[in-house]
C-alpha cells in the first residue's frame, strides 16, 4: 500500500454498528442499526477503504458474513475485513464475496502455517494479519485468550511467512481516547520490516497526523468518528498532504 490511508471502522454485532471498550463484549455502545447508511456516509466523505469487523464471528457467537457480502456489493468502497477467519475456506469465501483484503488474527497464533498458505495462494496484497496486544503480549479469540507471545516476535515470524501488512491494535487503548501506541507500532514496523496500520485509542485528527508522520501506512478510526470528535472529510484532507512529503 502506497502512502497513508484512513480506515473508518464498522464493527458488526448482531447486524448493528457497535464499538467496544478495550474489546470487552459487555462494554458495548451501539451507534447505528443501519450499517449500509454508515458505509455510504464514509464513502461520500471520501474514504477509499472501510475496515469491517465481524465481532460475532470473532467471539464464536454467530456470523455477519452474509451482511458483509451485501455491504461489499452495495457500497462502492474497498473493504478490509476480519473477525473469526479461521480457515482457508473462510478466506476464499470472503475474497469471493468481494472483500479487498482479508484480515487474519487468531490463526496467526494457533495455525501459522495457514497464514503462509494464504499468502502463497492469494498474494500479500490480499491478506493482512491483525496483531492485538495487551502491553507487548498478543491476545486472540476475540481478545479473550491471552498469550505470552511478544508483538515484535510474532510480527517478524509473519513477515518471514510472506505477510506484508500488519494491523497493530493496543487493546488497552481501544475505545479509550488515550492516543494510539505509535512507539510500539514503529518498533514493530522497524524490527519486523512490515507495513503497519495502527489501531486503538485514536481521539482526534492530531493523532491521525501523528500516525502518518510516524511511518505507519494507515490508521483505523472508529469511536472518535461515531462520537463526532473527528470529521472524516477533514481528517482525510489533513493526512493526505503528509503522504506526499
Amino acid at each position: 500500500m502506497a502512502g497513508f490511508a484512513l480506515f473508518p471502522a464498522v464493527d458488526l454485532r448482531s447486524g448493528r454498528c457497535v464499538r467496544l471498550e478495550q474489546g470487552a463484549a459487555e462494554r458495548e455502545n451501539v451507534y447505528a442499526t443501519d450499517p449500509f447508511a454508515v458505509m455510504e456516509r464514509f464513502r461520500d466523505a471520501g474514504a477509499e477503504w472501510v475496515h469491517v469487523v465481524d465481532l460475532d464471528a470473532a467471539f464464536g457467537e454467530g456470523s455477519n458474513r452474509p451482511l458483509i457480502r451485501d455491504l461489499v456489493k452495495r457500497v462502492a468502497v474497498a473493504v478490509q475485513s476480519g473477525g473469526g477467519v479461521r480457515s482457508l475456506k473462510d478466506v476464499e469465501e470472503m475474497l469471493h464475496a468481494g472483500v479487498a483484503r482479508v484480515v487474519l488474527g487468531t490463526v496467526a497464533v494457533e495455525q501459522p502455517e495457514l497464514v503462509h498458505r494464504a499468502v502463497q495462494r492469494w498474494g500479500a496484497e490480499r491478506i493482512a494479519v491483525g496483531i492485538d496486544a495487551r502491553g507487548r503480549q498478543v491476545a486472540s479469540r476475540g481478545w479473550r485468550t491471552q498469550s505470552s507471545i511478544d508483538v515484535v516476535a510474532l510480527g517478524s515470524r509473519l513477515v518471514d511467512a510472506g505477510i506484508r501488512t500488519l494491523i497493530f491494535t493496543d487493546i488497552e487503548r481501544d475505545g479509550m481516547f488515550t492516543g494510539p501506541n505509535l512507539e510500539l507500532a514503529a518498533e514493530l514496523a522497524r524490527s519486523a520490516g512490515a507495513e503497519v496500520i495502527v489501531s486503538g485509542g485514536v481521539r482526534d485528527i492530531a493523532d491521525l497526523v501523528a500516525s502518518a508522520e510516524s511511518g505507519a501506512v494507515g490508521a483505523i478510526v472508529g469511536k472518535a468518528l461515531y462520537e463526532g470528535r473527528i470529521e472524516l472529510g477533514e481528517a482525510l484532507a489533513r493526512t493526505r498532504p503528509v503522504q506526499a512529503t
